[in-house]
């Protein structure tokens, strides 16, 4: 409706302010005015006092009438004991004195058909005499014409406030042209996909900023769109087999598994082996979504990677004895960082070197040109196919020759090293050996 649209309002508040903005100004203007013509009166008074003044102190018997005074001046002189010497209105009363200088004077009632409303100046004659000039202040044009021009000022405010009105009205649907075709865009967008963007004018101004911003808002939005649909695709994707798996063994109990304990011991592994391996794809999968999320914040502390690589060796020693973790003793670095996820993130890939043949793995650290720390685990492996390489940290990738499912694992572990090296604020990447001996992940931190 017109009465809520925003162009309506923006030019009735417009008009509101343009109408203050005339009555401020004509306020002052009228003010300053009054405060001239009251100055330029009581200059007028005190000049015609001087010369009424000055006749009566040099002329024995002065001729007041003879004197070239402002036919707007009333005067009266009169003595001590208010006897009235000279005058040219017998009704001006005598005031006291104001020592040459103007005062307001006012008394109601004074004429039978109106108030008295006088500006006068006085002064006071050696010879004990008093010298009263005065303007009628309601007879007075300058002043009429001041008392009229406020309602001159209010006749004319109401063109000025319509003209401004329309044009605040013309200009504010102009101006906002662009926003009403951003909302038919962020409606069709709405309505169908994300596919299309918001105009955006080059202008280079606010809208142009608001625009940009929502497309970058849309494109995002997109992407977690696209992330959540591949995320549900690859997840029941990779349930289905391990599913698969639990029902078929489970119908194998059903029909034969009973009477024969041998097909129930390996029905009843095969079930909780691939319980387990569902169990690990979930809970990798949490983890990965809350890091992108941010809702788990790294812990950072002081990180010795001498004693991180040794934690890692330990540890492996009693999961595969046959393997040889290696790494200088002497190393000396201390990384910032969060030390368990990083530890979670070298596991991740040692586990993988393992699963894949590798028999030596070569942890190394050393400062780059740009200061940081760089983090390589090399192993003696197969290494990646040509194809593989460019898909290792896509999320449930495995290729054919080194993802299999006979080797174990999900195809989340490096999946999930990338996203926790990107929120401790790093990154990680994937090659071959340079004389073709195995796989290298480099970690910078």
């Amino acid at each position: 409706k017109m009465k809520k649209t925003l162009a309506l309002r923006l030019s009735i508040k417009f008009m509101i302010f343009v109408a203050a903005i005339v009555m401020l100004v004509a306020m002052v203007f009228v003010f300053a005015l009054r405060l001239s013509i009251r100055k330029k009166q009581s200059q007028d008074l005190k000049r015609n006092a001087e010369i009424l003044c000055k006749e009566i102190l040099a002329q024995e018997n002065p001729v007041i009438e003879s004197l070239n005074l402002d036919y707007f001046i009333s005067y009266i002189v009169f003595d001590d004991e208010g006897q009235v010497w000279y005058t040219n209105d017998s009704l001006l009363p005598e005031l006291e004195l104001t020592e040459g200088k103007a005062k307001k004077y006012f008394q109601k009632n004074f004429y039978f058909d109106g108030d008295l409303n006088l500006l006068y100046c006085s002064i006071r004659l050696p010879a004990g005499l008093t010298v009263q000039t005065s303007i009628d202040t309601d007879q007075d044009a300058s002043i009429q014409m001041i008392n009229t021009l406020p309602k001159i000022g209010a006749i004319a405010l109401i063109p000025i406030l319509l003209i401004s009105f329309l044009l605040s009205f013309l200009i504010s649907k102009k101006t906002l042209k662009p926003v009403e075709a951003m909302t038919g865009s962020a409606k069709k967008i709405y309505e169908s996909n994300l596919e299309s963007l918001l105009p955006v004018s080059k202008n280079n101004d606010e809208l142009d900023i608001l625009a940009e911003t929502f497309n970058h808002l849309f494109e995002d939005l997109k992407k977690d769109f696209e992330r959540e649909a591949r995320f549900t695709s690859d997840v029941s994707h990779e349930l289905k087999t391990p599913v698969a798996g639990i029902l078929g063994h489970a119908n194998l109990i059903k029909r034969w598994g009973k009477n024969d304990e041998k097909q129930l011991e390996e029905s009843v592994d095969m079930i909780i082996s691939e319980a387990d391996s569902m169990n690990s794809i979930i809970t990798n999968l949490l983890q990965a979504s809350k890091l992108e999320k941010g809702i788990v914040k790294p812990d950072l502390s002081d990180v010795n990677l001498w004693a991180m690589f040794s934690r890692i060796k330990n540890e492996f020693s009693v999961i595969s004895q046959e393997a040889e973790i290696r790494f200088d003793e002497n190393l000396s670095l201390v990384l910032k960082t969060d030390m368990e996820l990083l530890h979670q993130v070298l596991t991740a890939v040692v586990s993988n070197s393992l699963k894949f043949g590798s028999k030596v793995i070569e942890l190394s650290a050393c400062k780059n040109l740009e200061n940081k720390i760089e983090i390589k685990i090399t192993d003696n492996g197969p290494g990646f196919s040509e194809e593989s390489l460019p898909h290792v940290f896509e999320r449930f990738y495995r290729s054919d020759e080194a993802h299999t499912r006979s080797a174990g694992g999900a195809g989340l572990g490096l999946s999930i090293s990338e996203t926790i090296i990107s929120a401790l604020g790093g990154k990680i990447g994937a090659q071959n050996c340079p004389d073709h001996t195995g796989a290298e992940i480099i970690i910078t931190l």
